[in-house]
């Protein structure tokens, strides 16, 4: 990830992905759905570059809210690939619908009839694709906290999300919950 200085505060583009119950499903015949951020599961093992050290994440419930969704331009990607949209939100509207309930932030979309969305589809249906992934920045001060658990590994809590950039179909995904 790459750190951004928002007035004295560090802010970090950073980028975290599931699989499991959060994957892509084809819910019709050219719908898409998943969950994007899941609350509460930790992470695999990361590694933060900047720091050179080791740590697993948990993104709290709440870190996200309706709020966010509403101010926010969200676009639903394909690796994270800014030239592969499939759906976008901007400000609470579009073709790409989000939702936050207890267990994160849901997204849904209809696979546009382009490559791309036609790379979706069979991807998602294939399971190449099956991992649902999520970029954001939020204040490392103000939102987030580290321990150290019983086995000696850092542990990194995620209070609050700043903005969220995208959803996206991703092939390898940090988190497997």
């Amino acid at each position: 990830y790459a750190g951004k200085v928002k007035g004295s505060v560090m802010e970090k583009y950073e980028i975290r992905s599931f699989g499991g119950e959060a994957a892509p499903k084809i819910v019709s015949e050219r719908t898409i759905q998943g969950s994007a951020v899941v609350f509460g599961q930790e992470s695999r093992v990361m590694f933060d570059t900047q720091r050179k050290r080791f740590f697993v994440e948990i993104i709290e419930p709440g870190a996200v809210s309706e709020e966010l969704l509403r101010s926010s331009d969200v676009k639903a990607l394909l690796e994270h690939n800014r030239g592969r949209m499939l759906a976008r939100s901007f400000q609470g509207a579009g073709s790409l619908t989000l939702s936050v309930d207890s267990s994160g932030v849901n997204y849904r979309f209809d696979a546009p009839d382009t490559p791309d969305g036609a790379c979706a589809l069979e991807g998602v249906k294939r399971r190449d694709f099956f991992g649902s992934s999520f970029a954001y920045l939020t204040n490392e001060k103000e939102n987030v906290t580290y321990e150290k658990r019983a086995d000696g590994m850092l542990l990194r809590r995620v209070k609050k999300i700043t903005h969220l950039f995208d959803v996206s179909i991703v092939s390898d995904p940090a988190y497997m919950g």
